[in-house]
């Protein structure tokens, strides 16, 4: 599957709130505190490959998310696998430790920490489900995120479709770079 996603930092919470409501009808969001743990491959830098690869525990579930390359210059649409885990012999935390520790005896490095409180709700546009998130990421500014899954084949039309609710919700001035990027550039500044 295609994920089409774009984020946009946010200047005023409460417009974006109103807006969301507009066209969603009410804000029943669904409200998660989120932990993405990131890692690097042994032998080729993600940064450099424009890849992701991640651990992330949203209360009581555990994924592993690899995202390959941005396919577009506007949006950051990407193949995107997940895999969740289920257990019925850990518990979330250890589930989260156990994929730890397989990715760094295989030699991974873990390459940060991103945690946020997420508010995501589900808004139909144009003949689509799109999830739009609120997020509140530690250290950085609001920002909100808008995504679709798609097929390839419909990737262009999806694109447009969301680029149209952006627009429609006055989210302006996409923002490609990633959350642990945008964490780690806020860190080095506070550093200086």
């Amino acid at each position: 599957m295609i994920e089409v996603e774009a984020k946009y930092q946010v200047p005023n919470e409460a417009a974006l709130l109103a807006r969301l409501q507009e066209f969603a009808g009410s804000l029943d969001f669904h409200e998660t505190a989120e932990t993405d743990e990131y890692f690097n491959h042994p032998c080729r830098d993600f940064v450099q490959t424009d890849e992701a690869l991640r651990i992330r525990r949203s209360g009581d579930h555990v994924e592993l998310t690899w995202k390959g390359p941005r396919l577009d210059t506007v949006t950051k649409s990407r193949r995107e696998l997940e895999l969740p885990l289920q257990s019925t012999t850990q518990t979330p935390e250890q589930q989260q430790q156990t994929l730890q520790a397989i990715l760094l005896a295989l030699g991974f490095v873990s390459a940060g920490i991103v945690r946020k409180r997420r508010q995501a709700i589900s808004i139909d546009w144009a003949d689509r489900t799109f999830k739009v998130s609120v997020d509140h990421v530690q250290g950085i500014p609001l920002h909100a995120e808008i995504e679709i899954l798609c097929s390839e084949s419909e990737r262009q039309e999806a694109t447009q479709k969301l680029l149209e609710l952006a627009d429609q919700l006055q989210l302006q001035n996409s923002e490609r770079r990633s959350y642990i990027h945008l964490v780690r550039l806020a860190e080095a500044d506070s550093a200086h």
